[in-house]
């Protein structure tokens, strides 16, 4: 019994690298996103790593991030963008209408974007009168020609998505 016990102990001993408080940045995060992706069986993808409010559970990535951190990062389930805590309606609005942009796209040949728009800017009102969306967002949003896939900036052309 005495080896159960040293055992169990073991494992309770803290470990003080993953112990220490740390501040991190977007790019740090995203980064201990990938590499706790590429450590994974093919099966398991990052949106594991999101609580029901779309934060990214930072405990999970202790190991990469080299110590805790009580900051709130927040993903979109579909694109994968990663937001600071100040954008966190952005990935809750790009899913909504990702889904909404999909089902459309699956009945129409059209795409829903407003007519002229140099930026595939989203269009609402077309979404909402088909029943394909059921509140009208509060920032814009704009399809990339990757895929199809939302972005919240009008020059996504200038940034790859994650």
């Amino acid at each position: 019994m005495k080896w159960l016990k040293k055992w169990f102990a073991r494992n309770k001993t803290s470990h003080p690298k993953h112990d220490k408080q740390i501040v991190v940045t977007i790019d740090e995060v995203r980064k201990a996103i990938n590499a706790w992706e590429h450590d994974m069986p093919d099966q398991i993808k990052r949106t594991q790593l999101l609580r029901e409010d779309q934060s990214v559970d930072l405990a999970r990535l202790t190991r990469y991030l080299g110590g805790t951190s009580d900051q709130r990062f927040y993903m979109s389930r579909f694109t994968y963008q990663l937001f600071e805590e100040t954008d966190k309606d952005i990935p809750y609005y790009i899913d909504m209408v990702q889904a909404a942009v999909d089902d459309y796209m699956d009945e129409h040949p059209k795409l829903p974007v407003i007519e002229g728009s140099r930026n595939r800017q989203i269009h609402y009102d077309q979404l909402i009168a088909g029943h394909y969306l059921k509140e009208k967002p509060s920032i814009p949003l704009f399809l990339t020609t990757d895929e199809f896939l939302l972005t919240h900036e009008p020059e996504w052309h200038v940034r790859k998505l994650q």
